[in-house]
This record gives structure tokens, C-alpha cells and sequence, in this order.
């Protein structure tokens, strides 16, 4: 049975990269014949990211959202997952991603794999065996290697290393029930932390998780990263004090 995919993108001045996206996705749905929509959230972009999306050719269907002013990272993802709760069926898949083009559409095919064998969510994953970083700073790794190890450590769920990477694929099933548990208080983080809260919220509904591992291309990137580093550890210390209330 063809699968229809939801594929859900934030984008804030990206013009330089959304295009590259969704060429890549372009290829993705001619190779794969998905039932795709790409659905995007314009979080009040300044460039001509909302033109250049608007003006794409393709064959998939697009639907944006455009938000304005600019609200940031979180308020654009609960855009996306209010967009998912009201319009997917269970057997969809809901596919999360960034817009940068760090992203490769084209691993979608394995995630969506593993969402038919069973697994509830599937992450994409910088720590499994297999994955590669390039074009990220040394800092930064670090950073992201430490966090997965404080989740690991105080937040843990069964077969899950990366906590803060947004590029995973949904059963929508398991999104309708986080609908009915967390309806618009899905997403109560403020900054960038929103993508690991998505990620404790939904482990309380005990979802068969696994990972498979990506290669992350931030050397495609352009310019220089939109999260503030220092604001986002301090809100990830304060969200895993308050993981539990969930």
C-alpha cells in the first residue's frame, strides 16, 4: 500500500536552501512514488523563502502556512503538529525535517520502512553506528553529544540516543494519541528545547521507538546556525526538571 506522507518543514530565511530541499524531494517521490504532502511553515521569513516555496514546480502537493510575524522555532512546530493532529489518518506518516538542506529526503524511505515493520517513531539518528557529521563546529558537537547524554541519563527511552535531532518520522496513529492526550499543550517550550519536549511528551504513550543512522550535511548549510547555543542548554537543564509532569 502506497504510503502518504506528510513531510512537515519550518522555515525561517531559508531562500538560499529551500529549493535544494525540495528538488531532493522532487527526486524522493519520483523514485519512490510517495502520496507526499510537503507542508511548510513560512515562521515570518524576511527573504524570499515564501516566494521561492510558493514558486517551486513540482509534482507533490505543497500546502504552506505562512506565520507572521516571526514567533520563532517552537510556535512553528506546533504549527506543523496542530496542522498533522488536524489532518492525518492513522495509517499516515507524519515526517519531520529542517529546511536548511542538512537534511537528506531521501532516507525517508528506510524511516518509513521501519514505521510499517512497527516502530511508532523513527529518529534519524548522529549516534547510531554508521552516521556521519560534516560542517558542524567542534563545539557544537560537543554540545549535542553531551545533551543526548544527560537525556540517556535522567529522561531515558528504550533504544534512543539522539533527543534533539528533528528529523523523524511519525506513525499517525500515535499522533492522534497525542492529540487526545496533549491537544494544544503539545508544545509548551519557547525555543529550540521544543524538539526534545515532542520527543518526552510522546514516550509517555510508550511508543516502540528506534533509530537509523544519517549523515548530516550542516556543510550545505547557509550561513551561519539560527540557535542561540548558550539560551538552548539552559532551557534543555530546565526541561529535564520538568520532563516528569508529562
Amino acid at each position: 500500500m502506497k504510503a502518504k506522507v506528510y513531510l512537515a518543514v519550518p522555515a525561517y530565511n531559508e531562500e538560499t536552501t529551500i529549493q535544494s530541499l525540495m528538488k531532493r524531494v522532487q527526486t524522493l517521490v519520483n523514485t519512490y512514488d510517495f502520496d507526499l504532502t510537503f507542508v511548510v511553515a513560512n515562521d515570518g521569513s524576511k527573504d524570499r523563502t515564501l516566494e521561492m516555496t510558493r514558486n517551486f514546480q513540482c509534482t507533490f502537493k505543497k500546502e504552506i502556512i505562512d506565520i507572521q510575524p516571526n514567533q520563532g522555532l517552537a510556535n512553528a512546530m506546533s504549527t506543523l503538529f496542530q496542522y498533522a493532529f488536524n489532518t492525518m489518518q492513522p495509517d499516515d506518516i507524519l515526517v519531520t525535517m529542517d529546511a536548511d538542506d542538512s537534511h537528506n529526503p531521501l532516507l525517508i524511505p528506510r524511516m518509513i520502512q521501519q514505521i510499517q515493520e512497527g516502530s511508532n517513531i523513527v529518529i534519524a539518528s548522529r549516534y547510531q553506528a554508521g552516521a556521519e557529521i560534516f560542517g558542524l563546529s567542534k563545539f557544537r558537537k560537543i554540545t549535542a553529544v553531551g545533551a543526548s547524554m544527560l537525556f540517556r541519563l535522567f529522561a531515558p527511552i528504550p533504544r534512543v540516543k539522539d533527543y534533539t535531532c528533528g528529523f523523524r518520522a511519525f506513525e499517525g496513529e500515535l499522533i492522534l494519541r497525542a492529540k487526545e492526550r496533549y491537544g494544544n499543550r503539545f508544545i509548551e517550550e519557547k525555543g529550540f528545547s521544543c524538539t526534545a519536549e515532542t520527543l518526552l511528551k510522546l514516550a509517555k504513550l510508550q511508543p516502540i521507538v528506534h533509530e537509523v543512522p544519517m549523515i548530516l550535511r550542516y556543510d550545505r548549510k547557509s550561513g551561519p546556525s539560527k540557535m542561540p547555543v548558550m539560551k538552548t542548554i539552559k532551557l534543555t537543564l530546565a526541561l529535564l526538571r520538568k520532563y516528569r509532569s508529562y
